[in-house]
């Protein structure tokens, strides 16, 4: 009688569990992407608006990345024969003076180079 017992009750156990609704499937979250942040290096993104259409490394900016982390005597005793213009934080880059040969060095309040534009 035992054995009559349990085989019902392992029959119920299984048919009650056959009638239960599927798992949901796993689903990861969303990705959260934040204006402004470039969502592969998690750098800042220039967002001005009209800058980035412009013709991109008309001055070959790539060619002097290596000048970053640099302080602003390195960059001038560099050589570099094209136009180049330092912006400091906080100063005034007039876009009534824009050329894209000019080259843009970007410095931190320590003086050290932190990006290298064309403008």
């Amino acid at each position: 009688m035992t054995r009559v017992t349990t085989t019902l009750g392992l029959l119920l156990a299984l048919a009650t569990a056959a009638c239960a609704p599927a798992p949901e499937p796993y689903q990861p979250p969303p990705l959260v992407v934040t204006p402004g942040i470039d969502p592969v290096t998690g750098q800042p993104i220039d967002l001005t608006p009209g800058l980035n259409d412009r013709e991109p490394d008309t001055c070959h900016a790539a060619d002097y990345q290596y000048l970053k982390g640099q302080n602003q005597s390195s960059v001038t005793a560099a050589g570099i024969t094209r136009p180049t213009r330092f912006v400091t934080p906080g100063g005034i880059v007039s876009q009534e003076e824009y050329d894209s040969f000019r080259i843009n060095f970007h410095l931190d309040p320590a003086g050290t180079v932190v990006r290298i534009t064309c403008g």
